[in-house]
């Protein structure tokens, strides 16, 4: 004999797809529930299981043998949502597996892809990754470097890529992305780079350079001097003028008669 809680319940069938859509229909479903809403954790727990697909039901053995002691309905919700959910992409990505872009623009690429994946509830972040390991490897570059980024954007942005040179295109589809480099996104590079190597040389220039100049003293006088100060050659001395003491040609500075007295 069922117990009133029990008597005006009946299961929705489990939707293997999307168990998380599966499990907010139980809620509702035990919500109406007569003549008083399901609220035990243990009683929501048994309908789950004794609703469950024999291959679902083997995805979480371990849970269903050694149920949750504190709360078994909330444990089981959650790992078969987990598991589930990992299956599905294993699934999806096996399904998509085999398209590759071949002659087609990347966005001709992206809808193919989505109208496989229409029955699985394909999540656009699962779908952007098998799209972007679709794409040469100087568009996933390109594409890493963008964020936020969703899969029709991303399919947006490679298709002007690749317009860049479309001859390109059957050849970077099979493996072969020198002509993508050579004619587009190379020079994207090289001018990359050669504003780095700019800005190193214009930080070189900056700082300060130190100058050991030994006057046959036993000191070794250090002179600071900033990367824009001119200077001509060595033995000039146009830092110490009167003070200089060995000046040697080109130096022309004329000593003063009255200091060398």
């Amino acid at each position: 004999m069922t117990t009133p809680e029990t008597a005006a319940v009946v299961i929705p069938p489990f939707i293997q797809p999307d168990p998380a859509l599966w499990f907010r229909m139980l809620e509702s479903t035990f919500e109406l529930a007569s003549p008083k809403p399901i609220t035990e954790s243990k009683t929501k727990y048994n309908y789950v299981v004794a609703h469950l697909p024999p291959e679902i039901a083997t995805v979480v053995r371990d849970v269903i043998i050694q149920p949750d002691s504190s709360d078994p309905y909330a444990d089981l919700t959650i790992k078969i949502i987990d598991r589930c959910s990992e299956s599905k992409k294993q699934e999806i990505r096996r399904l998509l597996a085999g398209e590759s872009l071949g002659d087609r623009k990347p966005s001709e690429l992206l809808r193919v892809m989505k109208r496989r994946a229409e029955n699985h509830n394909i999540d656009d972040s699962l779908l952007m990754e098998l799209f972007n390991q679709a794409m040469p490897v100087p568009v996933q570059t390109i594409l890493a470097s963008i964020s936020p980024i969703t899969s029709d954007k991303a399919a947006e942005v490679a298709d002007r890529i690749l317009a860049i040179s479309p001859n390109s295109i059957p050849a970077a589809s099979s493996g072969v992305t020198e002509a993508l480099h050579n004619q587009g996104i190379s020079d994207v590079l090289q001018r990359i780079c050669f504003v780095r190597k700019f800005k190193r040389c214009v930080k070189k220039f900056q700082t300060s350079v130190d100058l050991a100049v030994d006057f046959g003293h036993k000191a070794t006088v250090v002179v600071r001097v900033r990367s824009h100060v001119r200077i001509s050659s060595a033995g000039i001395t146009p830092f110490f003028q009167d003070k200089a003491q060995k000046c040697v040609p080109p130096c022309s500075y004329k000593v003063n008669p009255m200091q060398e007295e």
